[in-house]
């Protein structure tokens, strides 16, 4: 028995050597909804069934991706969050990595850029306390931080590690 699955619609070179096959062994063939109602393939069918060819209809899910109900999606961000790509996390909630990625990818990038100034405060605070405690730490480089908060603030990531640059090589031009 030899089961065969398509996804278009078939040529007659292609029936005719399914029919060839069908002479020896018993031939199933498989075709979506779509191909297997359209009015093209109908004489081509009939044909197939005439020459000892089963033909069938398969009903495959097709259409939206399955939507993630609001726990799964937080839990999903949770452990994002905790490092886990999406890989891991589609292996550990038995999901397809598309449809997790598909329902939380504008929450991902929120998380990313959320870390990314996380990580990037992080580092100013430091840098302050290293500047004050080497009495490095002026009026005008309070205005330069301040400058650099505001970019934060905006999201501005790019420029607020070109000011964060820019402070640096003040500071190295001043010792």
């Amino acid at each position: 028995m030899i089961e065969l699955k398509f996804s278009h619609f078939l040529r007659w070179d292609e029936i005719n050597k399914l029919v060839e096959k069908a002479k020896n062994n018993m031939v199933i063939v498989k075709l979506p909804l779509s191909i297997y109602n359209n009015p093209k393939m109908t004489y081509k069918i009939e044909f197939m069934r005439k020459n000892h060819i089963i033909v069938e209809s398969e009903n495959n899910k097709r259409g939206r991706k399955e939507k993630l109900n609001e726990n799964i999606k937080q839990e999903i961000l949770e452990l994002y969050r905790e490092g886990y790509s999406i890989n891991k996390i589609a292996n550990m909630l038995k999901l397809p990595k598309s449809t997790i990625f598909t329902n939380v990818k504008d929450d991902i990038n929120k998380i990313k850029i959320e870390m990314k100034k996380e990580e990037l405060t992080s580092l100013v605070y430091e840098y302050k306390e290293y500047l004050i405690k080497n009495d490095l730490y002026h009026p005008y480089i309070e205005s330069q931080f301040m400058e650099l908060k505001v970019y934060v603030d905006n999201n501005d990531l790019e420029t607020a590690y070109n000011k964060l640059k820019e402070i640096i090589e003040y500071i190295k031009s001043q010792k």
